[in-house]
């Protein structure tokens, strides 16, 4: 069982000068008591009570190299030495542009800013200005970051599908209100919202794989569909990778899937734990930028840090069958899973890709969108991932599971054991 008699003590703590007691909501019901951590090391985290745990959440995606990485230590030490930051340029900004265009198809240049969010906001101003228009389309279950104008539709309920709904308290209508969602995996769904904003929308913004929302893959040619629909409709199209990137490919979905979209974006993985984020994409339409038609900007923007951690890390995903043993990992973590719940009787699919993949109790088909992975039974998956907490393995809520170089053949037979029995104990409620 967890011991978590100090975390306990530290969240009242935290309550008392630290509002709601956690620093962003997605932490605050992982557990039923946040987890306090005092060090990672690899794939493991030691927490405050002093116990070992196996990490498949990667600190929600960042640690795709894991914690205390020899070379992405020495890259950080090397530029701390040096300066923390400049406010003026640096080698290491073009160094690691140059890296991201060689590795990343069909990207010919880059901006960089801090996190997922304010990429997001920096590719859909960059598409306005190009295009003169302002309406963006989004799909229903995809997460492009907390701000008012794309906090909409994540995770609609039953009454809220169809129609672009608030997530939260403190969204103005009026902030939301050039935001156009759909279904996702539907293309004539798509088409339809085209037809109806003839010549508004601008912008169309996806996951390549829905990785927030149940890991559902795209269709045979749909992401293909979007990216046509959008040159017939004069739209800039973007691949919101903020997971996906440097995941599941060091090209990531341009690569995975031989795509090219105008722009994507990327942040987690891209630095292996430092906050960085990135939008690359076609030489023509960040030409906005350099022609004054619009602006970029941010203080800690390719800060020499983070270019230090990204190129680190991009050198280390780079090493030779490295995706191969990712995906191979998480295929034989999927197996185990499917395999076991079979064996107690359980009803689930597994869905995603090696590296990001997620789980799904009480399904026997393979959900493509949000609709579907509402029907999941996510009761039983929680008391399953409670069981994998109390033998000291730690997954995301909702499904998801995270793999990365750092995980290897010894975490793979821990965690295949702690899988097992986690099937069998909750088979018995």
């Amino acid at each position: 069982m967890l011991k978590t008699d100090e975390s306990e003590k530290l969240y009242e703590r935290s309550c008392k000068s630290l509002a709601t007691g956690v620093s962003t909501a997605f932490r605050r019901n992982v557990t039923p008591n946040p987890l306090y951590m005092e060090r990672g090391d690899g794939p493991y985290f030691y927490d405050a009570d002093g116990q070992e745990l196996l990490d498949y959440g990667l600190g929600w995606g960042p640690l795709i190299v894991g914690n205390n990485h020899p070379r992405l230590n020495a890259a950080v030490a090397d530029q701390l030495s040096r300066a923390y930051t400049f406010g003026y340029q640096h080698r290491g900004e073009i160094e690691l542009a140059e890296r991201m265009c060689e590795v990343l198809p069909g990207v010919d240049r880059v901006i960089y800013s801090n996190t997922g969010t304010e990429a997001v906001q920096s590719a859909l101003r960059v598409a306005r200005a190009y295009t003169g228009r302002n309406k963006i389309l989004k799909f229903e279950g995809h997460y492009h970051g907390w701000l008012n104008n794309m906090l909409v539709s994540v995770h609609p309920s039953e009454d809220q599908l169809g129609r672009t709904s608030p997530t939260c308290g403190g969204q103005p209508e009026e902030e939301y209100s050039l935001t156009v969602t759909v279904p996702w995996n539907d293309l004539n769904a798509a088409r339809r919202a085209f037809s109806e904003h003839r010549g508004e929308i601008g912008t169309m913004i996806t996951e390549a794989i829905l990785i927030n929302s149940g890991s559902c893959l795209p269709d045979d040619g749909y992401l293909e569909g979007l990216l046509d629909l959008c040159r017939e409709n004069g739209a800039v199209s973007i691949f919101d990778e903020v997971i996906t990137g440097f995941r599941i490919a060091l090209g990531g979905a341009r690569e995975y899937y031989g795509l090219r979209p105008d722009l994507s974006i990327y942040a987690k993985a891209i630095a292996g734990g430092f906050s960085m984020s990135a939008v690359g994409g076609d030489a023509e339409i960040l030409g906005v930028l350099e022609d004054g038609r619009t602006t970029h900007a941010g203080t800690y923007n390719g800060n020499p840090i983070c270019t230090a951690a990204a190129k680190a890390t991009l050198d280390i995903l780079s090493e030779p069958g490295t995706y191969d043993r990712m995906h191979a990992h998480g295929n034989a973590l999927r197996e185990a899973i499917e395999t076991s719940a079979d064996e107690n009787g359980i009803q689930l699919v597994t869905t995603g890709v090696g590296t990001a993949f997620s789980v799904h109790i009480g399904l026997s088909e393979m959900p493509r969108n949000w609709r579907d992975v509402m029907k999941a039974d996510g009761t039983q998956y929680d008391k399953f991932r409670a069981a994998m907490r109390d033998r000291h393995i730690l997954c995301l809520p909702e499904g998801r599971w995270y793999i990365g170089a750092t995980h290897s053949e010894k975490e793979l037979e821990k965690a295949i054991q702690a899988i097992r029995e986690g099937m069998q104990e909750i088979a018995r409620t």
